[in-house]
């Protein structure tokens, strides 16, 4: 028996029939594995290493515990599937998206891997694929991508794997904490209906990181001046001031991470209107070359990620004009940003040390240098920034909230945005299960409160994959975003 701690705490606490705190992932062969030998390498590799894979969420004497599972049984949770019809990839997709729309049962452990047979196998669909579903309560992103990868081999001589990309030395954690419980605390204020609370939560930021130069004050001046209506964005005033900065300021960016958390208004509905159902649809892309985006990224003076969130940017805005709604500048996103330094010997306890930043991804902006700097120079911001560190905080803060509390800075936050959009790095040589060579691999981030989309961006020997998930009644459609994002890739490769 083991104490939950306060921050895995939080994602059971987050679950809603609409948005699922679940990770689900899919790896995919070009053959068949032998799945006896599938099974053995899980219990060796996942069952007797990792206690938490062997027990459930339980309340003993008011307190939350991860328990051993008396009636645990591998078979409920390996499960093989043969898909009906005609075994192709859109079989697949439907297959897939029923499932992840499907909670995890809290009276048993909180992972699932059903192995998916009958495929057809032609041309370049999968012969066979594995889906994995992992609670996000058990770790986060990063480590669930490292406990998947435990289990297959490398080839002779290859190189270990490292897997994603960590903001570890970006701030203090003290310093966060403080920053966080200020921030909380007019998070808190706001959504109890206390808005101008919210509106002075930058004044309340320690002065060393509020205090930007007189010369940025008269430039925010000036700008207002030429006739921005701040009332309406305050971010964009905030933007305007830091803007003069460099990039690489730490103590401005700081500040206007701070501002842009307490002060940006709700998302915009770009592809939809109301709230989520219970209901998701997915979509995938595959087969881009990672030596092709390198390539587009050279022409263009940019890094692999900025050519691939300008295909998503690019994506999106077209999915925007073809539904016939209104493109706006920008849209935030919530990025995860792994806490701790990379390290493929996953501690045994697992659990979540990351944070979520946001980023507004610029849209509609038609010149492909234009759109790759603007992206690379917000991205730069976010990274020369504090902000990882104090959202870690205000999670902690949340963490150690009565439910309630917490429940309403979780979505004041995440209402901010139209999903989670991340991209990892994975291994840059093939691996094997079994001994079968895992052709490919990808993810669904989950999404919280009203959130609509995720976007998870995956490398792998050589290959990059695309990942969407979305509410089936705001995007019933994510295959043509998927479409969209092969066509604009083209295009920039063109």
């Amino acid at each position: 028996m083991q104490k939950i701690n306060a921050s895995d705490l939080t994602f059971l606490n987050m679950d809603r029939p609409t948005n699922l705190m679940v990770v689900n992932g899919l790896t995919w062969f070009d053959e068949e594995p032998d799945w006896d030998a599938v099974r053995v390498v899980l219990q060796e590799r996942l069952i007797d290493r990792f206690p938490v894979l062997h027990r459930r969420p339980a309340k003993v004497g008011g307190s939350w515990v991860w328990e051993d599972d008396p009636e645990f049984d591998l078979d409920r949770h390996v499960r093989q599937v043969t898909l009906g019809g005609s075994g192709d990839l859109a079989a697949a997709q439907e297959y897939v998206s029923t499932r992840i729309s499907q909670p995890l049962d809290k009276e048993h452990p909180l992972w699932e891997m059903d192995i998916l047979g009958g495929l057809a196998g032609e041309g370049d669909q999968p012969k066979a694929i594995i889906l994995s579903r992992f609670h996000h309560s058990l770790a986060d992103g990063i480590r669930l991508v490292q406990l998947l990868l435990s289990l297959f081999d490398m080839a002779p001589g290859a190189t270990p794997p490292v897997v994603g990309r960590s903001n570890s030395g970006k701030g203090t954690l003290s310093t966060a904490v403080g920053v966080s419980k200020q921030l909380a605390g007019n998070v808190v204020d706001f959504v109890g209906g206390m808005g101008s609370a919210a509106v002075s939560a930058v004044s309340r930021v320690p002065a060393q990181v509020a205090n930007a130069p007189k010369q940025v004050v008269s430039l925010g001046r000036d700008a207002f001046e030429q006739g921005f209506d701040f009332r309406i964005d305050p971010t964009r005033l905030t933007d305007a001031v830091s803007g003069v900065a460099s990039e690489d300021n730490q103590l401005v960016n700081s500040w206007r991470s701070a501002s842009r958390l307490a002060l940006a208004g709700t998302r915009p509905d770009l592809i939809g209107d109301g709230a989520p159902g219970i209901d998701k649809r997915v979509s995938w892309v595959t087969g881009l070359e990672v030596a092709q985006v390198k390539a587009v990224g050279a022409a263009h003076g940019a890094t692999i990620n900025d050519v691939l969130l300008a295909v998503v940017s690019r994506a999106l805005s077209a999915y925007v004009e073809e539904k016939g709604r209104d493109l706006v500048d920008d849209v935030s996103w919530l990025v995860p940003i792994s806490l701790k330094p990379i390290d493929m010997n996953l501690p045994t306890d697992l659990g979540n040390f990351f944070a979520m930043v946001l980023f507004p991804m610029p849209l509609g902006v038609p010149d492909d240098d234009a759109l790759m700097s603007e992206i690379r120079s917000r991205m730069t911001r976010t990274k020369n920034s504090a902000e990882a560190m104090m959202v870690f905080g205000l999670q902690r803060v949340v963490a150690e909230a009565p439910d309630a509390v917490g429940v309403g800075v979780t979505e004041f936050v995440a209402n901010k945005t139209v999903g989670v959009l991340t991209n990892v790095p994975g291994p840059r040589a093939p691996m094997y299960l079994a001994g079968t060579e895992v052709t490919g691999v990808l993810g669904w981030v989950p999404t919280a409160a009203d959130q609509t989309l995720g976007i998870c961006i995956f490398s792998y020997n050589g290959q990059v994959s695309i990942g969407i998930s979305a509410d089936a009644q705001m995007m019933p459609d994510p295959g043509r975003l998927a479409e969209l994002m092969k066509e604009e890739f083209a295009a920039l490769a063109g």
